[in-house]
């Protein structure tokens, strides 16, 4: 697999999730369960980025964010934030505005 840089993180039109596949922290583990759930059932085209496997693109993505933790969600490029994030745009009714242009047809 050829190495990604950070400059995938901003490719325009694009939603990325850090994940990792070796978690051990259950918060976390749910979190990130939660994240690609809702992404799914809304339609929300999003690729994970498995900071287990590449972790010079995990540590490009904690500095980008100034937090080391799981899962972080990035649109554009730009750090959005956690599930908690995610949760406020839904309690916000904000949510499908937000991800509309990232909505699979």
């Amino acid at each position: 697999r050829a190495a990604r840089s950070t400059a995938d993180m901003a490719e325009e039109g694009k939603i990325q999730v850090l994940i990792t596949s070796y978690a051990s922290n259950q918060v976390q583990v749910t979190a990130t369960r939660k994240v690609l759930e809702m992404f799914n059932q809304k339609g929300v085209a999003y690729e994970q980025v498995d900071g287990a496997v590449d972790p010079a693109l995990r540590n490009a993505f904690w500095e980008k964010s100034g937090k080391r933790s799981y899962p972080q969600v990035f649109v554009n490029g730009e750090y959005l934030g956690d599930w908690d994030a995610v949760q406020e745009l839904l309690d916000s009714e904000t949510f499908d505005e937000t991800f509309k242009p990232y909505i699979k047809q």
